[in-house]
């Protein structure tokens, strides 16, 4: 992108930014972290009409706000929250109703390498059901367990968030809640069956 345009882009980020913050009493700052295109799509197209969702550079959010700051004082009260993969969610509707479309795009999503655990992922005591054949699993990720009654049964919790493991989950299919993206609320501490 040449320097002008890059420019004239960034002028129009600052218009739109304060343009929606004007039009717009109401916002969500949400977490969007492994939230994909196609979900981010998903999203876009289940609040059109009702909501308007706004990505940007924390920077140039943080600087369009600052610079707005004469007209509405109030919302300074952002800039901290800005930090990290985060956007807008601006809206005229009721919140609690944009928040649960916003919850009702949430998918779970398996562990991958690399990635990083959003809470404590803490599997628990219990049957699991797993056929004697499957004691190697177990063994692989270290979990303590006896066969009782034909199945595999862990003998107790096990708190784990190793990227080594998390070939081995895979195969489970979504262990942990998944990330919250766009809700705005910290993910349960624990997964329960």
């Amino acid at each position: 992108m040449p320097r002008e345009e890059r420019a004239t882009w960034k002028s129009n980020y600052f218009l739109k930014i304060i343009q929606l913050l004007d039009d717009y009493p109401k916002c969500f700052i949400v977490g969007a972290d492994n939230v994909g295109s196609k979900q981010m799509q998903q999203i876009r197209m289940s609040l059109s009409g009702k909501a308007v969702v706004l990505m940007g550079k924390n920077t140039m959010m943080r600087k369009a706000i600052r610079g707005h700051l004469e007209n509405n004082p109030a919302l300074e009260k952002l800039l901290p929250h800005i930090r990290g993969n985060v956007g807008f969610v601006f809206t005229k509707e009721d919140l609690s109703e944009i928040r649960d479309m916003l919850l009702a795009n949430k998918v779970p999503a398996a562990a991958h390498a690399g990635a990083i655990a959003p809470c404590e992922v803490t599997v628990p005591a219990q049957n699991t059901g797993l056929g004697p054949e499957k004691t190697s699993f177990s063994q692989a990720l270290r979990i303590t367990t006896k066969i009782s009654r034909g199945t595999i049964e862990i003998l107790s919790d096990v708190c784990f968030c190793l990227p080594r493991l998390s070939g081995p989950l895979n195969s489970l299919g979504p262990l942990a809640p998944p990330a919250s993206p766009l809700s705005g609320q910290p993910p349960e501490n624990s997964f329960k069956q």
